[in-house]
């Protein structure tokens, strides 16, 4: 093996301090100073980027949401990962999060997003329609242009190359999450303003938008209910949509909801009434799980939990999760959401480890 190829072999990930990232990030001026930035030979990254076959770059697979329609991923092969994962340190390096965003950066959560919305008389939510998807090559390289990264056309453009597959951003590769808060600096921005001048909070988890307010009415500018249709639809503001669509996306009508303090108030998957919560679907779901452990034992249970899973989502026995893992992050999420001293947490946590112990002796 070559002094080269074992270099670019020993290390998944850059191990720099994120000044001196950030430092080497605005010192690009060509194609080589990147390959350089992501240590790896200017060869090895023109031949991952533009010789290999598009069909052997990217694996794609779907997988099933909640609504019963499948997401694609396109997961990138190993060695586009590793340059893509070595940019996204770079990149986080760079990228300054307003306050407003809370998806995809450290010590922010859908915990934290939600947060932001608690106890308020209205509860707007607003979802982009196929987000990555409506994030292409032109966008990506146009940012990497435009300030405040002001980087040259030949450095925005193998960067762009790097994180898009078929014209747009992957969803499952490591520089998606981190490509798609720099893109939306400007609309958060907007957002914010408009969000201030109608004294309402906004926040955005990666295609999830929220206001809220304490207003006895909710603003018009956002949005108001049409009293002209039998069920009261929810039209949003011109203002606000204008603000959307001109920052390049699309909404998704069928996920416009204005929610009063009197009904079920829901930001990320969260309760928000009081505080932040699961639903009550989901605690009982996680003691179910555990009582038939419990009663049938482990084998009996996994076996359940495999049917339950295929028959609902569609998917084979193989794309199944392990049942210990899916209710092991279960139990974890609800610690995450309602706290480490709450008591439902601690009890479902010391009866799975119970559990797991028999399992072990």
């Amino acid at each position: 093996m070559s002094k080269t190829k074992l270099k670019e072999n020993s290390s998944l990930l850059l191990y720099k301090d994120c000044d001196v990232l950030k430092r080497d990030f605005f010192s690009l001026k060509t194609t080589r100073d990147v390959a350089t930035l992501l240590e790896v030979s200017f060869d090895r990254l023109i031949y991952h980027l533009y010789k290999t076959p598009e069909n052997q770059r990217y694996i794609e697979f779907l997988i099933p949401k909640k609504s019963g329609n499948p997401r694609k991923i396109s997961a990138p092969s190993t060695a586009l990962k590793i340059i893509q994962r070595k940019l996204s340190q770079v990149l986080y390096s760079v990228y300054e999060p307003k306050a407003t965003v809370h998806g995809f950066l450290p010590c922010r959560s859908i915990v934290t997003n939600a947060q932001q919305h608690l106890r308020k008389r209205f509860v707007l939510n607003i979802d982009l329609k196929d987000f990555f998807k409506s994030i292409h090559f032109g966008r990506v390289r146009g940012i990497f242009i435009a300030p405040p990264y002001n980087r040259s056309s030949e450095v925005a453009t193998i960067l762009a190359k790097i994180c898009c597959h078929s014209g747009s951003l992957p969803q499952g590769a490591p520089t998606s999450p981190v490509i798609s808060n720099m893109i939306c600096a400007k609309i958060d921005s907007q957002l914010r303003l408009l969000a201030k001048e109608c004294k309402c909070n906004y926040t955005r988890y990666a295609d999830d938008i929220t206001f809220s307010t304490t207003l006895s009415n909710f603003p018009k500018e956002i949005a108001y209910t049409d009293t002209q249709e039998e069920e009261g639809k929810i039209l949003l503001g011109k203002r606000l949509i204008s603000i959307i669509q001109d920052n390049g996306f699309e909404i998704n009508t069928n996920k416009i909801r204005l929610q009063h303090k009197s009904q079920h108030q829901e930001v990320t998957g969260l309760t928000v009434n009081q505080f932040p919560n699961v639903k009550r679907k989901y605690v009982r779901q996680i003691s179910s799980m555990l009582n038939i452990w419990q009663k049938y034992g482990f084998d009996l249970a996994e076996k359940k939990f495999r049917e339950k899973q295929c028959k609902e989502l569609g998917i084979s026995e193989e794309e199944v999760s392990p049942f210990l893992e899916v209710i092991r992050g279960k139990i974890n999420f609800l610690g995450m959401v309602r706290g480490k001293d709450n008591k439902i947490y601690r009890t479902y946590k010391s009866w799975f480890y119970t559990l797991l112990k028999n399992l072990n002796t």
